[in-house]
């Protein structure tokens, strides 16, 4: 079998299996929370989160689905005066005195209330931590005493959520949800990703906080600044962003536990890597095969378009081939795993095939290879290695580069005013180096094919090769990591494709000129 053949049905096979392995497994539910902060919102009141029902009822008409609550400290009801507490040196101190009978009076470390249900919810939310806590019930007074471990600092010990907060947030059919540090948190025994956003946030913003993530708590902060009427506009504005989503705002059923083994999971976690390596090779193969195929179909019929009809047919190839790729990916891990897995899955799909593919393209073979690994360290190569480091973390972590520039500033700005591309920072790479890379190099590949050489200034396609596997590689990423809901990252990827395109052949008018204004010199030189 030839090569063009064996890579025509490698890749029909890997169409073919992902459309298969995808109609066969039911699609991951989807859901955002819109939700706000309790205290937050009860401070422009200026009362307190249980003394508010009518704002909870008021916001759930707007449309907020959950309440996020912080969980109250032992110290918090201490100042409140709730609970009382006798320190170890206050103790001594009255024993010392006199004012107690040597083993009488009330514990060091310990607490003490009247009110049985502060206990309780002392006591359970001490249990929830695994502190170990016992409770004693003085008959004299009614009064209970919780001994705590010795020196324990109240600020840290944890008293749960105001019982009277919750009932009302609950009664006005909001989800009470617990603050968390970490960037997920537990609504209704299910994870949603957490993501915080002001209340004035612009469209793009919030439509990229509400599609990030298939389960999303998107929790909206208001401006301290501003009043309670100016915060509830603001917070009616991005409620009807939200909307606009068509994203389901009540929590699904729980997807029934994953029953497979540790191996097969392991199987299924390994191959969902191998995917992110050649799925972008692959798709890159795939946009080889189809330009050659159609330059001897438009050199036939349209000889004066060309390079147009080749090249596009090459990225559309590269471009389906890469979606089958990642709708492969995205079927062999449950969505659980898959969205923890997701930052290791895009830095690793995004690097290695350009790490495999550079190596493919530029490594020396024979006698050539052994001498130059035996040649000494040059300057040249350490500078050479140093602008690869920098350029390489650029492109996996652009935020981290920006902010070391001082640019962040103005690229979050413009991509908050992109309102109909609300998703290109999802989609950067493709757009703006993949595509047109790709484009530039599938150009080069023709003419050479054809008989044309090019310069080697800028008409090695092989750099260019290499910097347009970012194209097919963002295509897998975006889509195996599931975030984005399938249809949609397969119509961004086509958008992406597109605007990639036309750069492309503005980036290979711009080439031909810069190298022409280059050589002229020389050529002329010649000439003369």
């Amino acid at each position: 079998m030839s090569p063009t053949r064996s890579r025509g049905a490698l890749l029909a096979l890997l169409a073919a299996s992902a459309a298969a392995v995808w109609a066969a497994r039911a699609p991951a539910e989807r859901a955002v929370l819109p939700s706000v902060e309790a205290d937050a919102f009860a401070a422009l009141t200026g009362r307190a989160p249980a003394s508010t029902p009518e704002l909870w009822e008021r916001l759930k008409a707007m449309g907020v689905a959950a309440v996020v609550l912080r969980e109250e400290t032992a110290g918090e009801l201490a100042a409140r005066g709730e609970v009382l507490h006798f320190s170890r040196a206050e103790v001594e101190k009255w024993r010392a005195l006199g004012l107690v009978a040597p083993g009488g009076g009330p514990a060091p470390d310990s607490l003490w209330a009247k009110d049985a249900k502060v206990m309780s919810r002392l006591s359970g939310a001490l249990a929830a931590r695994g502190i170990d806590a016992s409770t004693v019930t003085v008959a004299a007074s009614g009064a209970r005493s919780l001994d705590l471990p010795p020196g324990v600092d109240l600020s840290r010990i944890p008293a749960g959520f105001d019982p009277e907060t919750v009932a009302v947030v609950s009664a006005a059919g909001l989800i009470p949800v617990a603050a968390s540090t970490s960037p997920w948190a537990s609504v209704a025994g299910q994870r949603l990703w957490v993501r915080t956003l002001p209340v004035s946030a612009r469209r793009p913003a919030l439509l990229r906080a509400a599609n990030g993530r298939a389960m999303r708590l998107l929790v909206l902060r208001p401006a301290p600044a501003a009043g309670l009427d100016d915060n509830l506009e603001r917070l009616r504005e991005a409620l009807k962003v939200v909307k606009s989503a068509d994203l389901p705002g009540v929590i699904p059923a729980a997807a029934p536990k994953d029953e497979s083994s540790r191996a097969e999971r392991a199987a299924r976690t390994f191959l969902f890597f191998v995917i992110g390596v050649l799925g972008p090779l692959l798709a890159a193969r795939a946009g080889l095969g189809a330009e050659r195929a159609a330059r001897g179909w438009s050199s036939a019929r349209v000889p004066l378009a060309a390079p147009v009809p080749e090249t596009l047919a090459g990225l559309a190839a590269a471009l389906a081939a890469a979606s089958a790729a990642g709708l492969l990916a995205c079927a062999v891990l449950a969505p659980e795993r898959r969205e923890e897995l997701s930052r290791a899955w895009t830095l690793w799909t995004l690097s290695a095939p350009m790490v495999v593919g550079a190596a493919a393209l530029f490594s020396p073979e024979g006698p050539r290879a052994r001498s130059r690994w035996n040649a000494p360290l040059r300057l040249r190569d350490l500078v050479t290695a140093a602008v690869l480091i920098a350029a390489l973390f650029g492109l996996m972590a652009p935020r981290a580069a920006l902010r070391a520039a001082g640019m962040w500033e103005s690229v979050d700005r413009l991509s908050a005013a992109a309102d109909a591309l609300w998703w290109w920072p999802w989609r950067w790479r493709e757009i703006l180096i993949g595509t047109p890379s790709l484009a530039v190099a599938l150009i080069l590949i023709g003419r050479r094919e054809a008989g044309v050489e090019a310069p080697k200034l800028l008409g090695d396609p092989r750099g260019w090769l290499t910097l347009g596997l970012l194209a097919p590689a963002g295509a897998v990423a975006a889509i195996g990591a599931g975030g984005v809901a399938p249809a949609l990252a397969l119509a961004h990827g086509a958008a992406a494709c597109a605007l990639g395109a036309a750069l492309g052949f503005a980036l290979e008018g711009l080439r031909a000129r810069v190298e022409e204004w280059v050589l002229r010199p020389t050529r002329t030189g010649l000439l003369t």
